[in-house]
């Protein structure tokens, strides 16, 4: 079953400039305007991009007051290899468990266990991230 979702993934990434790469840079922006870019794992599901962070992170806490983001393709230490893309990003929140659990499957069959992120995220309450772009 996870299998189709990752084909249907495949099949409708929203984002061509990400094709072919496992990571990207994750620009939010803080009240000022200024750009935070951190380095983050994805996974596609249904046209949209999904990011595991942890709960209380800035990333979080700016996505609050902007959503939007631009994304592009990077190496796993954030050093950028490819052009952005501009996109709005959301939290999932209650009743869309169903949602994160799919999201979360795809990211562990797509980076196996993810001990960078349980490691950076710990045992800290976990937020998944919506991303799609941002309509022209």
């Amino acid at each position: 079953m996870i299998g189709d979702y990752l084909t249907e993934a495949r099949s409708t990434n929203p984002f061509p400039n990400l094709e072919g790469y496992k990571n990207a840079n994750l620009a939010t922006f803080r009240k000022s305007g200024e750009p935070v870019v951190t380095p983050v794992w994805y996974a596609v599901l249904d046209g949209k991009l999904y990011v595991r962070t942890g709960a209380g992170s800035d990333k979080i806490k700016r996505i609050r007051g902007d959503p939007r983001v631009r994304l592009a393709p990077a190496t796993l230490r954030g050093k950028r290899i490819g052009p952005e893309s501009e996109a709005r990003a959301r939290i999932l929140g209650p009743g869309e468990e169903e949602l994160a659990e799919k999201a979360m499957k795809l990211l562990k069959q797509r980076y196996g266990t993810m001990p960078i992120v349980d490691l950076l995220v710990g045992r800290e309450e976990h937020a998944i991230l919506e991303i799609e772009p941002t309509k022209a």
